[in-house]
């Protein structure tokens, strides 16, 4: 579990919630103001029962406003080019685990100062949101969405609002893309087992050590990684590896934002990966300490 799928989890649980109130209610027709019934409305009209079922969806109550913005966000309509963007990060990241970004398992690498600066800026705009508000619950996905995306994408490059929302929009774009899982329903004790393996995974990130999935993925491809590395959560384990192979941190963010001009994907992570890999047999497992 990462620290975009924690940040991000009410948004989920909004979206899973509206999700399962658009399915339950299946052909029903619509109503606009007007009171005209048909499938040419552009209001959806909720009855009672499903908003009962949809606030206890997951344990949360969950505004009728926030509701409406999930459900805007299901029916809206991406710009071509984001559609292509997103069906190529699918096709770049497939068998890999890591981030939906372009650089799957990089996120949260120390950001360039114009970033810092746009984050502070999002943060401010949710709190002022959030102190506007006098009816209670506030909707702050959309700000979380953008903190996330500066956060993942904004260590390579000088980032606009404008790009970090087209980053937003590509991620959903991206869900929205990635086909249904065609498996059965894992039972009650798979599901709990599933959850367990995730957690060990979030309890190993917390306390700043390498997840045993990644471990696993470097011995498969053959590769000698520094695996008792450090980081302080939830910065990305990423400079932690890098230190502990000899790497200083500016030497290895240049490297990371050179291939990252040329790299994208699974390419991209593995050749960071080898970078990693080939400086720290170089070194005989000698740590920098400084």
């Amino acid at each position: 579990m990462s620290i975009s799928a924690i940040a991000s989890f009410y948004g989920a649980s909004t979206t899973s919630a509206v999700r399962s109130v658009a399915a339950s209610q299946g052909k029903a027709s619509t109503t606009d103001a007007s009171g005209t019934s048909g499938t040419d409305s552009t209001t959806v009209s909720i009855s009672d029962a499903a908003r009962r079922a949809a606030a206890s969806a997951g344990g949360i109550a969950i505004p009728e406003s926030i509701r409406q913005d999930a459900l805007a966000e299901l029916n809206r309509v991406f710009p071509q080019d984001i559609l292509d963007e997103a069906q190529a990060r699918l096709d770049a990241n497939q068998g890999i685990s890591g981030s939906s970004s372009a650089t799957p398992g990089l996120g949260n690498l120390p950001l360039l100062p114009e970033n810092e600066a746009l984050i502070a800026q999002i943060k401010s705009e949710m709190h002022a949101a959030q102190a506007a508000n006098t009816e209670g619950m506030t909707n702050l996905t959309p700000y979380v969405r953008l903190i996330n995306a500066v956060q993942q994408e904004g260590w390579k490059a000088p980032m606009s609002m404008e790009d970090a929302q087209r980053e937003v929009d590509i991620s959903l774009a991206m869900a929205r893309l990635t086909p249904a899982a065609s498996e059965a329903p894992l039972s009650a004790a798979e599901q709990q087992q599933k959850d367990k393996v995730t957690m060990a995974r979030f309890e190993q990130e917390l306390a700043g050590k390498v997840p045993d999935t990644l471990k696993q993925r470097w011995h498969q491809a053959g590769l000698s990684m520094p695996e008792s590395a450090t980081t302080t959560f939830p910065q990305s384990i990423w400079l932690g590896l890098a230190k502990a192979a000899g790497i200083g941190e500016n030497e290895f963010l240049g490297k990371a934002r050179e291939l990252a001009a040329n790299y994208t994907g699974n390419s991209f992570l593995q050749e960071i990966e080898k970078f990693v890999s080939e400086r720290y047999t170089a070194s005989s497992g000698t740590t920098q300490t400084s």
